[in-house]
């Protein structure tokens, strides 16, 4: 029962981009919200205006083992993209059967207990990603460092997150590059309170944060037959927002390598592109 739970809840973790092209062209090529950093960008259903894209988002980390206070672990994260799902298909559990895009981005990860209440964390990460529609392919590269600061205000136990991080892309035998860092801060702070659910204790948790972008994360659209590369429409994504709920598991649900031990709901919104995420890890 919870292994079905657990597979389910990841298929509803999906990116569903909105796009709309006010033309009668003919697509050749589907580039969505590059594809290449979905596993960044985080699941969510994501509304602009344009072609319907959903990206599914897997954090798959292993531990490795601890040096003195030092934790490594092995992340595996795995996205995947389809064309042919609407928001309209979750409440039945219709999901696509063809796969649009492939992105896989494994890297190490160090966690460093600088204090009882403060631990630093850093990761670097190489991958690739797949598009099928157009057969192209781009390499991915992404680094960042962390700081987690546990405080306690009267019964609320909190977490204040600051980050900061980068990513990119290059094509592969084709001319296709980009690149974005930015800086994210925000809290989670739990309630005096605890629930179970298929008989495992979680705490409810609220969380609000923002993300600042040095440079604006370009969300491509469709290419078309009668436009140029330089007369295609961007959509960018800016500074933004979010907040939201989240249930903190006492333990694991599913698989040691592959389980959560966090569910939640947020919205995200910034200037362009607002966003319902389902989140399935430490949303900060």
């Amino acid at each position: 029962m919870l292994n079905k739970v657990f597979f389910i809840a990841l298929g509803i973790s999906s990116v569903l981009l909105n796009a709309e092209v006010n033309a009668e062209v003919n697509i050749v090529d589907i580039e969505p919200v590059h594809y290449a950093y979905s596993n960044y960008l985080g699941s969510g259903i994501y509304h602009t205006t344009g072609q319907d894209v959903t990206l599914i988002n897997l954090p798959f980390l292993i531990e490795l083992g601890q040096e003195g206070k030092t934790t490594y672990s092995l992340r595996l994260p795995v996205s995947v993209g389809f064309f042919d799902f609407s928001f309209d298909n979750i409440p039945e559990l219709d999901f696509p059967d063809a796969v649009g895009t492939f992105t896989f981005t494994p890297g190490i990860q160090l966690n460093y207990q600088y204090t009882d209440n403060l631990v630093i964390e850093s990761y670097l990460d190489l991958g690739y990603a797949y598009n099928f529609t157009t057969n192209k392919n781009v390499l991915v590269h992404s680094g960042g460092i962390s700081s987690l600061y546990s405080f306690n205000v009267g019964e609320y136990d909190s977490i204040w997150a600051s980050r900061i991080y980068y990513a990119g892309y290059d094509g592969h035998n084709y001319s296709a590059e980009d690149l974005y860092a930015a800086i994210q801060i925000g809290i989670d702070t739990g309630l005096p309170l605890k629930y179970q659910l298929f008989g495992y204790t979680y705490q409810p948790r609220l969380f609000a944060t923002a993300f600042w972008y040095f440079t604006e994360v370009n969300f491509d659209l469709p290419n078309v037959s009668t436009q140029s590369l330089s007369d295609q429409n961007e959509v960018t994504l800016s500074n933004s927002f979010e907040f939201g709920i989240t249930m903190k598991f006492d333990k694991a649900i599913g698989y040691s390598w592959a389980g959560f031990d966090t569910i939640g709901l947020s919205y995200r919104f910034s200037k362009n592109i607002n966003a319902v995420r389902l989140l399935f890890s430490f949303p900060i």
